[in-house]
Formats: structure tokens, C-alpha cells, sequence
């Protein structure tokens, strides 16, 4: 049911806005479940489709540079 020569890998990511700043990665970004800039986490998916199955291989929480520096 998953994989084979008809599946297809999907990227996509995920905004999830957030009200505080101490959870890991919410920084001011653009979010695009609203369509602005807003405090949020964003994550980076892969999933594997293939028909109507879909199977989400990762999920990855991306750290804006406010983080990282």
C-alpha cells in the first residue's frame, strides 16, 4: 500500500502559532496557516503518498536563527 513506482514524497511545512516565546523555535516568522508574519513554530514534513495513503516518514522542527545564534 506504501511506496512503489506511483508514490510521490511530499514537503511541505507546518506553522503552528504560538502566544509565548519559551517554547523551542517560536520566534516572529511567517506562519502561512494565517498568511502573516506571527509568533509560531514552523516543522518540515515528509510524507510518502501513494493513492489515498498517505504515511508521514519525518517530522523536523526548524530553529529560526534567534535560536541558533
Amino acid at each position: 500500500l506504501v511506496g512503489g513506482k506511483d508514490a510521490v514524497l511530499v514537503i511541505d511545512d507546518t506553522s503552528l502559532p504560538k502566544k509565548g516565546e519559551r517554547s523551542v523555535g517560536v520566534a516572529a516568522q511567517y506562519a502561512s496557516a494565517l498568511g502573516k508574519t506571527a509568533n509560531c513554530q514552523t516543522m518540515v514534513s515528509l510524507t510518502l503518498a501513494r493513492g489515498e495513503v498517505p504515511v508521514m516518514v519525518a517530522l523536523r522542527l526548524f530553529l529560526p536563527d534567534s535560536w541558533t545564534s
